[in-house]
């Protein structure tokens, strides 16, 4: 599935459980996320030019190795950029004329909806503030992952 990405709004949206969000894509991971991750999972981790790290995916799909049946296996402990999908977080204007939001640190971000998700229209209206507090946690988390921090923990 192939991103279609638009400025984030007041759209609508209710997860249909289809599990195409996990599949084909890359899922970055922070230290935080790691960490929630090895204690239930030992060989999860790919490690890309010593500097990111995602979720290893499975060889005859392309899915993620925790989707199960179109359901998310590590749901309560998933990554926090799982958490945030639809929503596409970037430090850069994307889009033309974008306009950015500010987090409570006073940093710009931009928001976007991945309008390929078939539960985009449906449910309950996004919470932005919810949004934008997911944001800086990845964010600040983001920062905070690194090669050396890694070898610490595992």
């Amino acid at each position: 599935m192939k991103e279609k990405l638009v400025p984030l709004k007041d759209q609508r949206f209710k997860c249909q459980l289809c599990g195409e969000c996990c599949r084909n894509r890359w899922v970055p991971l922070t230290l935080g996320d790691i960490s929630r991750i090895k204690n239930v999972k030992d060989d999860f981790l790919l490690v890309w030019n010593e500097k990111k790290f995602v979720i290893e995916r499975r060889e005859w799909d392309n899915g993620c190795i925790f989707l199960k049946d179109n359901l998310c296996e590590i749901n309560k402990i998933k990554p926090l950029i799982c958490r945030l999908y639809p929503v596409a977080l970037s430090e850069v204007p994307v889009l033309k004329n974008d306009i950015p939001y500010r987090l409570k640190n006073g940093k710009k971000v931009f928001l976007y909806l991945d309008k390929s998700c078939k539960g985009i229209g449906r449910g309950k209206k996004f919470d932005i503030k919810k949004i934008l507090d997911l944001c800086e946690i990845i964010l600040q988390e983001s920062k905070e992952t690194s090669l050396e921090k890694l070898i610490e923990i595992i």
